[in-house]
């Protein structure tokens, strides 16, 4: 049996079981079903922050999480209707419902965790100090009295403000291109990002002299529900279990980063 037909029965399965237990589930909660019947998944994506999430010369999405959407609209065999959007909106579009769940290169975090839930991590990347050509960065104290461009409501915003690097002036922006753009331009002395859109920008722009200085977290990136979505979230669980074993998740992140998926955090 191949992955594909193997994840259209547990969908069978669970859509079944669910049906059998619907008094036991809150009204609210939106089932596989559902999505089934409707006859289209949605799922947001990031924009952005190449290679994870960008839009391409034709203005479609395109990115390590597209692939990995449409490898799960996939294995449910639905079209996909991919919804781009920025990092400030992940949690607001499928709070109201605008999206069935996020394969948006979102980090767990204890606060997002009170109002989304997390799957698994289906990728993970290094969170690096990027800086302009005239000066570099080794650790966090070198950080004193500097100005750094953060993208809003991210962990390198939050792991930044938790180091209290006195001096550290903290300069949020809407995403991680804006971000580096502030260090192009000069109006930072540095700029947090994940590794794969560090490089990517660097390539990008090799006349800006950009350098890494040092890695200060590991992050790993989830795919998030509604909180009362149980039933999706568990399915999701079982699609990234299948994608790691099958070699999926490697084969793009071969294809997008130049190298095979690093070992994954659990929880």
């Amino acid at each position: 049996m191949t992955i594909s037909k193997f994840m259209r029965t547990i969908v069978a399965a669970i859509g079944i079981a669910a049906a059998g237990l619907a008094s036991a589930v809150e009204a609210q909660a939106a089932t596989l079903n559902d999505i089934i019947s409707r006859g289209t998944v949605r799922i947001g994506v990031l924009t952005g922050a190449p290679p994870m999430g960008m839009v391409d010369e034709q203005g479609n999405p395109t990115g390590y999480d597209v692939d990995v959407a449409n490898l799960i609209a996939g294995y449910l065999s639905l079209p996909v209707e991919l919804v781009p959007l920025t990092p400030p909106a992940r949690i607001p579009a499928l709070q109201t419902g605008k999206v069935d769940f996020l394969v948006a290169t979102l980090a767990p975090t204890g606060e997002r965790a009170k109002t989304v839930m997390f799957t698994q991590p289906y990728s993970a990347f290094n969170m690096d100090i990027i800086s302009g050509p005239d000066q570099k960065f080794a650790k966090l104290a070198d950080l004193e009295g500097k100005r750094v461009a953060v993208n809003r409501g991210s962990s390198q915003e939050t792991a930044l403000r938790k180091a209290a690097v006195p001096g550290l002036e903290i300069v949020v922006y809407e995403d991680d291109s804006t971000s580096a753009q502030a260090l192009i331009a000069g109006q930072v002395d540095a700029v947090a990002l994940p590794s794969t859109v560090g490089e990517a920008i660097i390539k990008q722009r090799p006349d800006a002299g950009l350098q890494v200085g040092f890695t200060f977290f590991q992050q790993g990136n989830s795919m998030a529900t509604r909180m009362e979505d149980f039933e999706i979230r568990q399915w999701l669980n079982t699609a990234i279990y299948l994608m790691k074993i099958s070699g999926d998740l490697d084969k793009i992140a071969t294809k997008w980063t130049g190298r095979p998926m690093p070992t994954l955090p659990t929880f």
